[in-house]
């Protein structure tokens, strides 16, 4: 075969054919074995960090365990933080307290007027709420039979509402609840509830408009439950005084009910109720509201929209952290600025849903998660 003749670059064509065609061929697949290997070595990475995290959870639940059930706990605070992460219902609480203290307790959960019996080592850490009866004396000079007598009784007289003789802890039950509106995204929230036929809690901050009316009225013909927030959300000023805030509620309780017809005996402290700004009127605040009958809902999973998640954020962590609770009550804000809320919050339901957990609104006999108060 001559150099420059037609067989010659007959050869030469098929040659460069070949190589144009195998060349990238044998590259893809020498490609796909390296990504397939990778593949295995992330998914094998994967597990091992799912193994871990569960161990970890599952030693941080048993070191909070054994702190709780040796006294470790100092404060009520800490009683009930470590009370919340060891996941022990009320009865094996109450029945290992019983059987230390040489008691025995039929039914923990209701107890004189719905409290748990107190031993002696827990009536140093655990408060109690008065249930006390809220309606006035029968009969002029008798000994007042209500609650104690208060320095601020005279304000907002008709601000009263009763309580439950006893309250219900659910386990696996999540209490979706929704801080800051109505605002233009309580519509959409209101339709992914409907949607899964579940009902939530709605904490507002009401203002004297046709549209924010009409939104509550929305809300609570709905079946979700409503309750106070704060009419003007400005801490400084609703944290100033006692009186200060029984105004600022007031004017919120009063604006759900001319919208509702409903006299909601639920509320929850903008901040929670412990924060930076109400330290010299908490106590205070918290046992005029609790003694004119009211309960304040704080949450033990934060879905940490107010702080900027992103939806991947918060469909990571909701469920995570519902997973290491008895029960839970989700923070969520129904303001305008948190439209990622509206974006994962269909997810996180359906994700909740197909791990078992069962939904309610805030009931008011709904057992409170609170910070600093007696319960968890």
């Amino acid at each position: 075969m001559r150099f420059g003749s037609v067989a010659f670059f007959k050869v030469l064509i098929k040659t460069v054919l070949c190589i144009a065609f195998f060349v990238p061929l044998v590259l893809c697949v020498i490609f796909a074995v390296v990504l397939w290997n990778k593949s295995a070595q992330l998914e094998q990475m994967q597990n091992n960090t799912s193994l871990v995290e569960e161990l970890q959870h599952e030693n941080a639940v048993l070191s909070s365990k054994v702190e709780l059930l040796s006294g470790k706990s100092s404060t009520v605070e800490d009683f009930y933080k470590l009370y919340a992460d060891s996941g022990l219902s009320d009865k094996e609480l109450m029945d290992y307290l019983a059987e230390k203290n040489g008691t025995v307790i039929t039914d923990p959960s209701v107890q004189t007027g719905g409290q748990p019996e107190k031993t002696d080592e827990t009536s140093e850490n655990i408060e109690t709420i008065e249930t006390a009866d809220l309606s006035d004396t029968t009969d002029a000079g008798d000994v007042p039979v209500t609650a104690p007598v208060s320095e601020y009784e005279s304000i907002h007289t008709d601000m009263t509402v009763r309580v439950p003789a006893t309250f219900v802890r659910e386990e696996g039950t999540v209490y979706l609840t929704f801080d800051d509106g109505p605002s233009e995204n309580t519509y959409s929230v209101l339709h992914y509830l409907k949607k899964y036929d579940i009902k939530a809690t709605f904490f507002v901050v009401p203002t004297r408009t046709e549209e924010c009316y009409a939104i509550m009225k929305q809300i609570v013909d709905n079946g979700h439950a409503i309750g106070v927030h704060s009419t003007t959300h400005e801490y400084e000023q609703i944290y100033s005084s006692v009186e200060a805030y029984l105004d600022d509620f007031y004017e919120a309780w009063m604006m759900i009910y001319e919208a509702t017809g409903v006299k909601t005996e639920i509320f929850r402290f903008p901040g929670g109720s412990k924060n930076d700004f109400n330290g010299a009127t908490r106590d205070a605040i918290i046992a005029e509201m609790t003694r004119r009958g009211f309960r304040f809902y704080d949450w033990n999973v934060d879905s940490n929209d107010a702080g900027g998640a992103t939806w991947t954020d918060m469909y990571t962590s909701v469920p995570q952290d519902i997973e290491g609770n008895y029960r839970s009550i989700v923070l969520m804000h129904d303001s305008a600025p948190r439209i990622n809320t509206v974006y994962v919050l269909e997810d996180i339901i359906k994700a909740l849903i197909n791990k078992g957990y069962k939904f309610d609104k805030i009931n008011n006999n709904t057992q409170p998660v609170q910070f600093i108060g007696p319960y968890a």
